[in-house]
């Protein structure tokens, strides 16, 4: 029960809004129709709500009665017609409601009611009889109007488009054909049905009556619907996306064409009832008509509105052009995006070809038959053709737009952005070619995040153990400083120790070394940045390890520049970075060689290099001596726990430089660069 409910809501409160704007549209259209009708008189506005006897209604049609009487009476020739017969019929018909007597003395034509056989004249007005208070009268001069005894001004009777007291001149140009004529006509005050014959006068009465009711009751029930579809405004705005959803499926070309049907309808019923007439009845069949095409004209374009502002593009859209391009493309995807983008170009060409035929056809109709509907068509037909060419046009600017967006990614991907992906609407050409990237990208993303991964894990490893070995080495140390201050141990003993005491050395600093590099590795390493002078802190190294470089036999060649060369850095880690270098160089040289050290300015930047000649064969590539726990000497002669350059590539990068190796036979040489600071 409750879910019907629910359900029915947007159509109930929609149902409200429709049955609002319908029952005060339908108001203030027949009000606007009838002030229009009129030709703007607002009298006619007022009639349902004021007393019959009041309204420009009733004064017209008793001017309308007058008139036919002046008409007889002037003119004899009228005597014995359907005329006559006719205006007598449907003043007979009014029974007591009138009582009438006219009288030309000159033709001897005389026509009264039954209860008006005399009506004397006393003075210059009629005496009527009791429940008769009002009358018109012509003497002969003018015509004269009575309220309960009382002349009228007859101007403001004439202050409207149409003029209700006739006007003499149209009967007759010669006043005297009037001097001997005589009218009187007398309403009674309350008027009443004729069982014998249809009284305008009081048929009048009755629908002016109801009209007044009708439209109160009509408005009073169009404003309680409208404010109830206005609190229920939100159901109202989901029913109107239902009937946006309907429009949306129709052609734009179908709703031009009922636009201009119902607007063609719409001018073809106004210009029709337009007339000149103002009688009521005539006014109330033409004010519904209008009312009626006004309504179904408004809802019309109530729809394409709403279609407008929730479907925005697609209202333009969706047309017969655009739908025969998407079936057209629905064929061409069978095909490779070549033979496709091939296809699309001949198929642009003939039909091209084929509309511009067509329109040359048609404008030589048009010249051959003098119509101008041909030429209507061919407009239309080259219209269609530019459309066409624009819609190729727009979406070949897609096209390379997207091939644009496409290479942009394989830059992203070539600087290592595994994030971004590219989105294209599935309706693109590109929209495969994108997925396709989109998913390489992922399967480089997933594989980049495995292996860094799978690094975290050893860096992780390398740290715990190097943490967990640490404890009892720095035991054997203390020991076998202890036993190294024992007196009266036998040689062999002491060098034992000896022995003990190099290689727990070697092994504290292979675990610091190890310790280090797990630190930079994971990026939890603090760095004291500051301006250094690059050259002085390399000769501040070269001079730490003079007595290690004496005692190698290598000859160093070194060009640093006398000036100072400033960079932003730590200092402490540039120092490690040039001590593993170093005895690096010192550990692999060959003996009596020469090792070259140089720095010098590039642009904004300062190179520094070491080069050195091994004292072995280099079987391996630059990536493969940069990998951790791989040394240069695979007999592993030497000491050296393969870790020195991977530190100094670490400690490099981390403090905002850039670290290179290249191998030249037998020629080792490391490039470090630095960006140079501003001064």
């Amino acid at each position: 029960m409750d879910t019907k409910l629910r359900r029915s809501k947007p159509w109930t409160a929609w149902l409200s809004f429709f049955m609002a704007v319908n029952l005060l549209g339908l108001l203030f259209f027949s009000s606007l129709g009838a002030f229009v009708y009129s030709r703007g008189n607002f009298d006619y506005l007022k009639a349902p709500f004021q007393k019959y006897q009041e309204s420009r209604v009733f004064k017209e049609r008793t001017g309308e009665y007058f008139s036919s009487l002046l008409s007889l009476m002037v003119n004899p020739d009228l005597r014995n017609t359907a005329y006559q017969q006719t205006v007598q019929e449907r003043l007979n018909n009014e029974g007591g409601n009138l009582i009438y007597y006219a009288v030309n003395t000159d033709n001897g034509l005389s026509l009264q009611s039954e209860k008006a056989p005399d009506l004397p004249i006393y003075g210059t007005k009629p005496l009527l009889p009791d429940g008769y208070h009002y009358c018109w009268y012509f003497d002969g001069e003018t015509v004269k109007i009575f309220e309960n005894g009382q002349q009228v001004n007859t101007r403001r009777l004439d202050s409207g488009y149409y003029s209700i007291i006739p006007n003499l001149r149209i009967y007759t140009d010669d006043p005297e054909e009037l001097a001997n004529i005589r009218i009187v006509l007398g309403i009674k005050d309350s008027l009443q049905a004729n069982p014998y014959g249809r009284s305008l006068y009081y048929l009048e009465q009755q629908v002016i009556s109801a009209v007044g009711w009708t439209c109160i009751a009509l408005g009073s029930a169009g404003i309680l619907l409208l404010v109830y579809a206005i609190i229920r405004r939100e159901d109202k705005r989901q029913f109107d996306r239902k009937l946006a959803s309907w429009s949306r499926g129709m052609w734009l070309e179908i709703k031009l064409l009922l636009s201009l049907f119902i607007l063609s309808v719409l001018a073809m019923v106004t210009f029709n009832i337009s007339g000149s007439s103002s009688d009521i009845f005539s006014l109330m069949i033409v004010v519904t008509i209008t009312s009626a095409a006004l309504l179904i004209f408004f809802w019309w374009f109530y729809i394409l509105l709403v279609d407008l502002i929730i479907n925005r593009g697609e209202f333009f859209s969706h047309n017969i052009i655009n739908t025969l391009i998407m079936n057209y493309r629905r064929y061409e995807g069978k095909y490779p995006w070549q033979q496709k983008m091939l296809k699309r170009a001949y198929a642009l060409v003939t039909a091209e070809a084929v509309l511009a035929f067509t329109a040359v056809c048609f404008v030589l109709v048009a010249f051959g038959s003098g119509s101008i509907a041909p030429l209507l068509i061919a407009l239309l037909i080259t219209a269609a053709g530019v459309y066409v060419l624009y819609r190729y046009l727009q979406g070949f600017n897609q096209t390379v737009t997207e091939l644009g967006l496409l290479v942009d990614q394989l830059e992203l991907i070539k600087s290592g952005d595994m994030e971004t992906r590219l989105e294209l609407p599935e309706s693109s050409d590109m929209y495969r070619a994108a997925q396709n990237l989109n998913s390489i990208q992922e399967g480089m993303s997933r594989a980049v995040a495995e292996k860094l991964k799978s690094e975290r894990l050893k860096v992780d490893l390398i740290t715990n153990v190097s943490h967990d070995l640490k404890t009892p080495l720095t035991s054997i140390i203390s020991y076998v400083d202890l036993l190294n201050k024992e007196e009266d141990l036998p040689q062999h003993v002491k060098d034992y120790i000896a022995i003990l005491a190099q290689k727990s050395e070697r092994l504290n600093n292979l675990i610091q070394d190890l310790f280090d590099l797990s630190k930079a590795s994971s990026a939890n390493i603090a760095l004291e940045e500051e301006q250094i002078d690059f050259g002085r802190l390399i000769n501040q190294t070269l001079a730490d390890l003079e007595e290690q470089i004496k005692e190698s036999g290598l000859t160093f060649r070194v060009n640093i520049p006398n000036e100072p060369v400033y960079i932003w850095s730590d200092g402490k880690k540039l120092y490690r970075v040039w001590e593993n270098l170093i005895a690096n160089a010192l550990k692999y040289s060959l003996t009596g060689s020469r090792v070259y050290i140089d720095l010098v300015l590039d642009g904004k930047e300062c190179l520094a290099t070491i080069k050195n000649t091994a004292n072995y064969e280099m079987t391996f590539t630059k990536e493969e001596i940069m990998q951790r726990f791989v040394r240069g000497d695979e007999s592993r002669s030497t000491e050296g726990s393969g870790l020195g350059l991977s530190i100094a590539q670490t400690f490099t990068e981390v403090c905002g430089g850039s670290f290179d190796v290249s191998i030249d036979g037998d020629l080792f040489k490391v490039a470090i660069r630095f960006p140079l600071m501003r001064t």
